[in-house]
């Protein structure tokens, strides 16, 4: 230090001599932090980052809608397609069956055992039995069977 030392006697030499303290401890502090942002800066950077959140969000927002109404739609197809299978094994087991294809509606099971377990038993309620020759309650008179012989007894019976 070359300096020699000066006593400093008015507040303006007092001033004058700080100031210079002053700047020397600022250019220190400014090559110190020289790599790091001011408060301005920082508050800059912050409302960018919150912009670019604020997008982000609201572009999740419409992705999570679409991706909720893509599930609705793979859901109500998912259940269309399982329908139409479902309608597809019961008119097939119908028809092999022999169970008329208006009442293929009506079979019931989830599989397609069940169902054809279902088809036979409904296809033997509709298929007709043979039904047993009835018993004849008229008797018979000679050889004449039925009204011929109910005439014939009457005849009888008048003329005797």
């Amino acid at each position: 230090m070359s300096e020699e030392f000066k006593v400093i006697e008015t507040q303006e030499d007092f001033d004058k001599a700080i100031q210079k303290r002053l700047a020397q401890k600022d250019r220190d502090l400014a090559e110190k932090y020289k790599d790091y942002m001011n408060p301005d800066q920082v508050k800059e950077l912050k409302e960018e980052f919150e912009k670019k959140l604020a997008k982000a969000n609201d572009d999740l927002a419409k992705a999570n809608e679409k991706i909720a109404n893509n599930d609705q739609i793979v859901s109500d197809l998912t259940n269309r397609a399982t329908k139409a299978e479902s309608d597809y094994l019961k008119s097939r087991i119908a028809h092999e069956s022999g169970v008329p294809f208006e009442l293929a509606g009506r079979l019931v099971g989830t599989n397609e055992d069940e169902l054809k377990a279902d088809a036979e038993k409904f296809a033997q309620f509709l298929m007709p039995k043979a039904a047993p020759p009835l018993k004849s309650t008229e008797n018979p008179v000679g050889n004449n069977n039925g009204m011929a012989g109910v005439l014939s007894q009457l005849n009888q019976q008048f003329n005797s």
